[in-house]
């Protein structure tokens, strides 16, 4: 009875779930719609083409390039290989959850070993530096300044836990490679098809569960009357962009508000949480430090950008 019990809890869930899509359809149809809106605009313009490109530098053997310019810096401070730094680059530039894709990537062509990647996913989680200085910084707070705080102390924490993280750890690196290995061997055209179909079932994978986590965000927001910021708590916490929306509306202070953004950012909310766990279950990559790595990055994000944002107030 006890192995039933989960399964029967999932399904009285999900019935729940079916019943309040139902009863407010059109407050679903709206989410869906919000969801394909931030897939269009904003993840696929960013995400599709670093995702194809990316896929064929690894092809042609870039990642060990980068391995070799990488290789102090990721040895010395985060005792990790040097082509971890690939993963950290384009984590930077492309926003979550690239910097999974390329973990995985990486474990998958035997270069780093799955510890490694769970180590190397603790601090390459970033969002996308345009949406925090365009979204963020220029429409929603109005302010370019402040911005540009967010993304400073977004990207350091995340660096800081990784430092922290990974230090206890010695410098080991057991996997060699034959440097054969990296020569193509396919064209070009075979290569180009291959991206463009793994690049394109990731998205419309990270289409689908964003997707579900609004329409989840949307029922439970209509089903309690919870206080503004409780409400963008729990928004943040399950949907990354629709928390951040909603902060930005709060009769708050700016400062309140750039707390708030600025640990939702970090934090990612477990929309992007479940699109990083499914892109990584695949090489049995564990989830436990990324969660623990994410909760730190928030906390030291909201520190980091309090000073900030104080420092420039006293100016």
């Amino acid at each position: 009875m006890k192995k039933k019990l989960p399964t029967v809890i999932m399904i009285c869930l999900l019935l729940t779930m079916v019943f309040f899509m139902i009863t407010l359809s059109q407050e679903v149809i709206e989410s869906v719609g919000f969801s394909i809106s931030i897939w269009k605009d904003n993840l696929f313009p960013t995400l599709f083409p670093f995702f194809v490109v990316s896929n064929l530098l690894m092809n042609y053997g870039f990642v060990d390039m980068m391995g070799v310019v990488f290789r102090y810096p990721m040895q010395k401070y985060f005792h990790l290989p040097g082509e971890c730094g690939f993963v950290l680059a384009a984590s930077l530039f492309s926003g979550f959850p690239s910097g999974a894709k390329y973990a995985s990537d990486l474990v998958q062509k035997k270069k780093i070993t799955t510890q490694q990647a769970e180590r190397l996913l603790t601090f390459t989680h970033y969002s996308n530096p345009l949406f925090i200085l365009g979204m963020i910084g220029n429409v929603l707070l109005h302010h370019k300044v402040v911005g540009v705080f967010i993304l400073i102390a977004h990207v350091v924490s995340g660096l800081f836990v990784g430092f922290l993280w990974n230090y206890r750890y010695p410098s080991t690196f057991p996997i060699s490679h034959d440097k054969q290995e990296h020569q193509p061997q396919k064209t070009f055209g075979e290569y180009l098809t291959t991206s463009i179909f793994d690049s394109l079932n990731t998205m419309f994978l990270l289409l689908g569960i964003v997707t579900m986590f609004l329409i989840v965000t949307t029922i439970i927001n209509h089903i309690f009357t919870l206080p503004p910021l409780f409400q963008v708590f729990l928004s943040g916490i399950l949907e990354m962009t629709q928390g951040v929306k909603l902060a930005s509306s709060l009769c708050y202070p700016e400062i309140i508000k750039v707390l708030l953004m600025t640990g939702i950012i970090s934090f990612g909310g477990f929309s992007v949480h479940a699109q990083v766990l499914s892109i990584i279950s695949s090489q049995k990559i564990k989830y436990n430090s990324f969660l623990l790595a994410r909760i730190f990055h928030a906390l030291l994000a909201v520190i980091f950008v309090f000073i900030f944002y104080i420092i420039y107030d006293c100016l």
